[in-house]
């Protein structure tokens, strides 16, 4: 559901409100722009509900929406937390520089803090496995090299004995990057705390995970930094998964905003990792800036096929969008190739209010998170990405965090019932933006060949 400010016309916004399968965004008296009127005129069409939720939100399940309350510590699964906030890893030109520390910091007192019907606090919930990790990592250099190149690892080592003058042209040679002399040392950290915590997940002592973690990872390159990423926390943690933990294959998902050029690169001819991206492409103005993030990129070789880009060409895409993603391409494509992992790189930019310019809300990553658990047994381990207004950040962590504790296993089937019936004998498609109906088209059609679950969508 588009905001009125954002449609150009009442009645883009009214046709949008009639055929949304999924806006489930919480009317929070917002401050945004538009918000109050587009909330007026769907309350004038009764497209909202008593409980503060536009159309397309379930209400079949009671003890489905304790569990989402909080209120049912006893249907926990076990899901563990790891922080890395990486404080010698700043911006020493931009104290406020949107990725710093405050970031993991906000998150973790936002979970601890929140309590719901219980006494417990989310953290309180998780196994918060933090104080387990040591400040050193638990990768050899071999695990680094496995994703990145010997002389970019040799590069980024010396940045810990350079003066700042060579620091700052070290990061002039990459897009959006900066250094201190600790950085490199704690993005290793970083990438260590994650596959210490997939390390835990897949031998079973844990259901699931999130690592709260920073810098961010999927933007680097086997050579190459950018984006704030020099080390890909998500590319070297799949393949630790496969040559340490024995992991046969690997489910990445990428929700981020912004395409993970890196991850993509690192497994372009892997056919043991699958990896799936939903992100803006703007025909390639939109960083990364590559064409190389449409949906013709398929992969090489033995790794035809299993690279999914669904690139979106405009502005705004929001819970519909993304949601029927999920079942027009994600989850046929995903049961078909059955991981034993899942791994997501979860950014938050293109939350509702943050810098990405789309609408998607803390509610459908969590539902988005809730059908991934339906993969691998339930092993998904997400690792933060991007996200930059902490407020947002905070909301759409706690969403996926509570996901990934929801011990119900009918939530998903409630949610995808409702999905269903609110769609009618609608074609999916027809009910969102039709920038997005076209993405999504022209992903089937240049992974047709590879699935077979795609096969009769293109007949």
């Amino acid at each position: 559901m588009k905001r009125a400010a954002d449609s150009g016309s009442d009645e883009r916004l009214l046709k949008r409100a009639n055929s949304s399968l999924f806006s489930i965004a919480t009317l929070d008296n917002s401050n945004e722009e538009g918000i109050g009127e587009s909330v007026e005129q769907l309350a004038s069409l009764n497209c909202v509900q008593d409980g503060g939720y536009f159309v397309g939100c379930s209400e079949d399940s009671e003890e489905a929406n304790l569990a989402h309350s909080g209120g049912r510590n006893n249907c926990d699964c076990r899901t563990a937390v790891v922080f890395e906030a990486a404080e010698k890893h700043f911006d020493r030109h931009n104290k406020f520089h949107k990725e710093r520390p405050a970031r993991i910091l906000s998150v973790r007192d936002c979970l601890s803090k929140t309590t719901s019907s219980t006494e417990k606090s989310i953290l309180e919930r998780c196994h918060d496995i933090s104080n387990e990790n040591s400040r050193t990592s638990c990768l050899g250099e071999e695990d680094f090299l496995r994703v990145h190149l010997p002389g970019y690892m040799q590069i980024l080592d010396r940045t810990s004995c350079c003066c700042n003058d060579r620091l700052d042209n070290e990061a002039e040679q990459y897009k959006s990057i900066y250094f201190t002399n600790s950085s490199v040392q704690t993005a290793k950290i970083a990438a260590s705390s994650f596959c210490r915590l997939v390390g835990d997940v897949v031998c079973g002592k844990y259901d699931n995970g999130f690592a709260v973690i920073r810098p961010p990872g999927h933007h680097a390159e086997p050579g190459f930094a950018g984006g704030y990423c020099f080390l890909n926390n998500v590319a070297v943690t799949a393949s630790y998964a496969i040559e340490r933990l024995h992991v046969r294959k690997v489910l990445i998902v990428d929700w981020d905003v912004h395409h993970g050029n890196g991850t993509q690169k690192a497994f372009i001819d892997d056919p043991n990792v699958l990896y799936f991206s939903i992100h803006r492409f703007d025909n390639g103005n939109f960083f990364p800036f590559s064409k190389d993030a449409g949906p013709r990129i398929v992969g090489n070789g033995h790794g035809e096929g299993k690279n999914v880009n669904v690139a979106w060409n405009e502005k705004n895409m929001g819970d519909d969008e993304y949601l029927v993603v999920f079942e027009k391409l994600l989850m046929p494509i995903a049961t078909e190739f059955d991981p034993d992992l899942v791994l997501v790189s979860a950014g938050f930019d293109a939350a509702k209010g943050d810098m990405g310019d789309c609408s998607v809300t803390p509610e459908c990553f969590a539902r988005l998170t809730r059908q991934l658990k339906t993969l691998a047994g339930g092993k998904v381990v997400c690792a933060l990405e991007g996200g930059y207004v902490r407020s947002i950040l905070c909301k759409c962590v706690e969403s996926v965090v509570m996901a990934l504790l929801d011990g119900l296993d009918d939530t998903w089937k409630d949610e995808t019932n409702s999905f269903y019936k609110n769609l009618g004998d609608k074609e999916m498609l027809d009910c969102i933006d039709p920038s997005a109906a076209k993405s999504i088209r022209e992903t089937i059609t240049a992974h047709s060949q590879y699935w077979q679950c795609l096969k009769e969508a293109c007949k």
